[in-house]
């Protein structure tokens, strides 16, 4: 399986705090991925088998290394990849990143959705679908292989599979 590009770098402030007190200092993401919604255990095969991508190459993490502040899966196929990546990091945390690009509408994916690309996607083979969720967000990503003639538009890949992907999302 292709090892993504780089990792998204994004950073993000969640406030903290309780309805009648004052914290003092700078407010923080939790520390790890714990509590984040984990795709790999909660969308089934089938679904993921509908999609055109092969069940059976599940990968967990990033060349299967977990990380930090998000918790990854993906599957191939014979021309991309599909990745499922939950984070507690925001679509404004998204917006402000001077590494996400391209940044647009994709409301026919649902509320407050977007897609985006990485500067550093000369080529134009990457794209996320980022929706927004309780947690933070949820992005769908479509990374097609560099050698690979791509025969269709890899946002709209990305956007149809992030539509037909959202009854397994966390909302």
């Amino acid at each position: 399986m292709r090892v993504w590009g780089a990792c998204l770098s994004l950073t993000a402030t969640v406030l903290l705090g309780g309805c009648a007190s004052t914290v003092e200092g700078e407010a923080v993401l939790p520390e790890g991925n714990e509590g984040l919604f984990d795709p790999c255990s909660a969308i089934q095969d089938d679904v993921i088998t509908s999609l055109g991508v092969d069940a059976s190459t599940e990968e967990n993490g990033v060349a299967g290394v977990s990380q930090a502040e998000f918790v990854i899966c993906s599957w191939a196929s014979d021309w991309y990849e599909l990745g499922v990546w939950s984070t507690f990091h925001t679509l404004e945390d998204v917006r402000r990143n001077p590494d996400d690009t391209d940044i647009r509408d994709a409301s026919a994916v649902g509320d407050g959705a977007i897609t985006f690309r990485e500067v550093w996607d000369v080529d134009g083979s990457t794209c996320f679908v980022a929706l927004p969720a309780d947690q933070g967000a949820i992005f769908v990503r479509v990374d097609a292989y560099q050698q690979a003639q791509y025969p269709e538009d890899i946002c709209g890949l990305a956007t149809r599979q992030a539509i037909a992907l959202k009854p397994s999302l966390p909302k």
